[in-house]
């Protein structure tokens, strides 16, 4: 289990701890968030095209009783989530080649 700490309403923090629940070694990893208010589920996939990896990344929730009242703000937090995908890309790509 990972540990994640989320800025929920009012920027208070709140818990979004996850579980890797499968992975394949330079495929794929899929994970299930398992503490906090939302419990989405996702993975990353990756693909190889020439000399270069596509990473595409998955995010999925079926919200239920009070998580239906609370759309918007888990509809941002994991919009934010998402967005950290370029940062990766930005912290790989400037990286020395080995």
């Amino acid at each position: 289990m990972y540990q994640q700490t989320l800025n929920g309403p009012g920027g208070r923090p709140i818990a979004a701890d996850f579980q890797i629940t499968e992975s394949r070694p330079g495929a794929e990893v899929r994970f299930a968030v398992v503490a906090g208010p939302a419990r989405p589920t996702g993975g990353y996939y990756l693909s190889t095209e020439g000399k270069t990896t596509r990473l595409r990344f998955a995010l999925e929730l079926h919200p239920k009783g009070l998580q239906k009242l609370m759309g918007g703000m888990i509809q941002k937090t994991m919009e934010a989530e998402v967005a950290q995908l370029e940062q990766l890309k930005t912290v790989i790509e400037s990286r020395p080649a080995a």
